[in-house]
């Protein structure tokens, strides 16, 4: 890990991989839709959705069936079975995530999200998994012109918490969102979820954590 060099008041995270373990539900569901129109989609494939918003994912549905309004129906009917699965509660939240963010709220830090997903369904997981109130506001990657992995959510982030980038660490579980933080000259930490991180993700992060448990240690 390498040294952090001011003082943390200020804490983005990002939703989906990171704080929940949202990304097997995204692919089971999305996978279910694409079967039952006879399209394959394997893990690997899954990949390359992570971390980059639902217009990305739109388009890439697109491009898979050739037809826009196909591609649209499939995200429309995945997305319909996510959130009734996370109605009836087939959400979980990652390790030390509730600690981390328990522990913070009692030191009188600030804490966002900073989620490719819509403001709407962000809200709604946080309040099925009642960790809501843990957080100043939800910024979202439709609030902005360009999705992770451009900069544009953590510029947008740094403006709402009226913060500057040395009291800011951001916490990214894939590589768009590391990217987009250090697009945006902010330290970053990650917690691998799908995407095995390289030599290059470990040098340009401040740390790579196996989870936000041993992430927190780090702030104590």
């Amino acid at each position: 890990m390498k040294e952090l060099k001011h003082q943390k008041e200020i804490f983005f995270f990002d939703m989906d991989g990171l704080l929940f373990d949202t990304e097997k539900l995204y692919y089971e569901t999305r996978y279910q839709v694409l079967s039952k129109y006879g399209y394959s989609y394997s893990m690997k494939e899954h990949i390359r959705y992570i971390g980059r918003g639902f217009d990305d994912t739109v388009y890439k549905l697109q491009k898979l069936t050739g037809d826009k309004k196909l591609g649209q129906k499939i995200f429309n009917e995945s997305m319909a079975l996510f959130q009734l699965a996370i109605e009836k509660g087939h959400l979980s939240l990652k390790k030390g995530a509730l600690d981390f963010l328990t522990e913070l709220n009692e030191k009188g830090k600030k804490c966002y999200i900073t989620t490719s997903s819509s403001k709407k369904v962000a809200m709604r997981v946080l309040q099925i998994a009642k960790i809501e109130n843990f957080f100043c506001e939800i910024i979202s990657g439709e609030e902005v012109c360009s999705n992770k992995p451009a900069p544009d959510i953590y510029l947008r982030a740094l403006t709402i918490a009226q913060a500057s980038k040395e009291e800011t660490v951001v916490f990214e579980d894939a590589k768009s969102g590391v990217e987009a933080a250090i697009q945006a000259g902010i330290n970053v930490i990650m917690i691998p979820d799908w995407v095995t991180p390289d030599e290059e993700d470990k040098r340009r992060t401040i740390a790579v954590a196996p989870s936000l448990y041993e992430a927190a240690a780090l702030f104590h």
